[in-house]
């Protein structure tokens, strides 16, 4: 059965293992373990990490990340979910509104119940649907529009999170 894959960019098939083009560095298993291999590395660069202490609130919120920001895919206007390691009700929702060598600054209009943390992970809320599902609801009685993404009825953000997460990890 013929089959295809591509990983990094390189598109492979049956023909580049089958008999001993399995072998091939250039085209053959081995380069399909690079190209897998190059393709996690990337992977690294969607999360940013922080030990600052912040107390979780809406408003500006900054950071300053472990990585700098040519290392992490976190560019100004992307919406980003910071919350504590430990501690999944500590968080803030927002938008980046600068993100400079390690300076983050998030444009936050969702916050968790509060708390101070430094453990902080900070990505994309699509990426971190399950930490999304687990948490409780925000307590909110408003609207969110961010970077022109509106939600009505911001109270019901955790089933949008559900919806969101179950349609991701099931496209996955």
């Amino acid at each position: 059965m013929a089959w295809s894959v591509t990983l990094s960019g390189r598109t492979f098939t049956n023909a580049n293992v089958d008999g001993n083009a399995y072998a091939d560095e250039q085209n053959g298993f081995p380069a399909i373990l690079q190209s897998v291999a190059e393709t996690a590395s990337s992977i690294a660069g969607i999360y940013a990490t922080s030990s600052s202490a912040r107390f979780a609130a809406v408003g500006s919120f900054d950071l300053v990340t472990d990585q700098t920001a040519d290392d992490v895919a976190l560019h100004v206007g992307t919406m980003v979910r910071a919350a504590s390691a430990s501690d999944l009700s500590v968080y803030v929702v927002g938008t980046v509104a600068s993100f400079t060598e390690t300076s983050l600054i998030i444009d936050a209009t969702i916050a968790g119940p509060g708390g101070v943390a430094t453990d902080w992970i900070v990505g994309h809320p699509s990426l971190v649907a399950r930490h999304l599902i687990n948490d409780p609801a925000p307590r909110l009685a408003a609207d969110l529009d961010a970077a022109g993404h509106a939600i009505t009825n911001a109270s019901n953000l955790k089933s949008y999170a559900v919806t969101l997460g179950a349609a991701f990890a099931l496209s996955v």
